[in-house]
């Protein structure tokens, strides 16, 4: 008789047996496949978030370094001076040229003078007598001011006009209060001048665009100079020429894959062109892995329960088959005493399991892509991450054939588990223990 059709024969005769497996197999199955479907969708959630999300690092002048500083006193303040080399445009081409970086912001921050007849925001008029304080003004300088903390906090979001841009000369965008108040409009030109003790030239800017201030101004009596509505952002040429700086207070670097943050960063710290102990680098990743994080906790999750679920798989359906086997003993003797090969009864045995996991298999997946949408949102919220799950087609197909080739494996070692008592057997041993 055929090997086929002889396990074919044993499943449909044995049909408590066979309906018993069928069971197990399709719960551990269902199990598997639902591990395998939530692991796919957090590995493409994970490479989502690395898309939508870009990392940057920043380097900045390293004061903690005394051999980068001078300190002096005058009027009786301490004055801490950077002496160390200028963090220019020759720093931003060397990085440039060694590693793909998509875009870059330098950034100066000084205090400035606002020359004319102008009125700044004070909501408390008590430095309306302080000459000084009303005209004292806070100035931030971008090459590009679209990247600026204030904007990508959304602290300050741009209503009419347009952004600091790296080609721009002499531009400036001011809040739509302090305009409203002197009465500025896009075009108009303001004059900033440097602080009485500061250094470099008076300038004139003209306003290209005017923002509107989302934050709560944590202190109401502050004075006008730290208030947001009471700053202005320049281009960086003209920051040069404000306040006589030989390089940025800091520049921002931007990346498109935040996942390669830290590589990116070990890799320009071998640039020998570049005095790193003038300067120090920091990476800011915390937004990626704040929404990253809770993402690759559950795969690893997912990865430890998948290989418990085949150790556990393996383990059961070897302890049924030996349970049913050792019931087989008279029927296994008359094989071997027919001429019929160990290495064949165990193909047997392993094609009967065949027969009941590819109904089983078939049943589970119907249960589990069916049920998808309400298991993987059950798991999201568990999980703590809001992330819509929704299997297609490339899932469907690709867990399919990973359910499939890792159950066949599973299940071939479990026959071989289950029968190696069969290999220690012969004819003569099994009917003596009948008689």
């Amino acid at each position: 008789m055929q090997l086929w059709k002889r396990a074919y024969l044993y499943v449909r005769r044995k049909k408590r047996k066979s309906l018993l497996l069928c069971i197990t197999i399709f719960l551990l199955s269902s199990f598997s496949v639902i591990g395998l479907l939530l692991r796919s969708i957090t590995d493409l959630a994970v490479t989502q978030t690395r898309e939508s999300l870009s990392g940057s690092f920043r380097i900045a002048p390293d004061m903690q370094n005394r051999e980068n500083i001078t300190i002096s006193e005058a009027d009786g303040q301490t004055n801490i001076s950077y002496i160390g080399e200028p963090l220019n445009e020759k720093i931003v081409e060397t990085i440039q040229r060694t590693q793909k970086i998509n875009s870059y912001n330098a950034v100066i921050k000084a205090d400035a003078l606002l020359q004319g007849d102008i009125r700044l925001i004070d909501y408390n008029g008590k430095y309306q007598d302080d000459p000084a304080a009303a005209r004292l003004i806070s100035v931030e300088a971008d090459t590009r001011s679209m990247y600026s903390t204030d904007f990508q906090k959304e602290r300050l979001r741009l209503i009419e006009g347009g952004q600091i841009t790296i080609d721009d000369k002499y531009a400036a965008v001011v809040s739509r209060n302090l305009a409203a108040q002197n009465g500025w409009k896009l075009g108009d030109k303001i004059q900033l001048s440097p602080r009485l003790d500061g250094k470099g030239q008076e300038i004139c800017l003209t306003i290209k665009g005017l923002f509107e201030v989302e934050a709560k101004q944590q202190n109401m009596d502050a004075a006008p100079v730290h208030l947001l509505e009471n700053r202005i952002f320049i281009d960086i040429t003209s920051a040069c020429y404000l306040t006589a700086a030989a390089g940025a207070d800091y520049i921002d670097f931007f990346v498109d894959d935040p996942a390669q943050v830290i590589t990116i960063i070990e890799e320009i710290q071998k640039t020998a062109t570049i005095n790193w102990k003038c300067f120090v680098i920091t990476a800011d990743t915390k937004e990626y892995e704040k929404i990253s994080s809770p993402l690759v906790n559950l795969t690893v999750l997912l990865n430890t329960l998948l290989r418990i679920i085949g150790v556990m798989s393996m383990g059961v359906l070897s302890l049924i088959q030996l349970l049913f086997h050792k019931a087989r003993e008279h029927e296994i003797g008359i094989m071997l005493s027919i001429g019929i090969s160990k290495v064949e009864i165990v193909l047997q045995h392993f094609i009967e399991m065949l027969f009941i996991a590819l109904v089983s298999f078939i049943l589970s997946l119907a249960f589990d892509f069916s049920a998808w949408n309400c298991i993987s949102a059950a798991v999201c919220k568990l999980a703590a991450i809001n992330i819509h799950m929704k299997s297609d087609i490339v899932l469907a197909v690709k867990t399919i054939i990973t359910t499939f080739g890792c159950g066949m494996t599973i299940l071939f070692l479990s026959v071989l588990l289950s029968n190696l008592w069969l290999m220690r057997l012969h004819p003569k041993t099994i009917f003596s223990k009948l008689s």
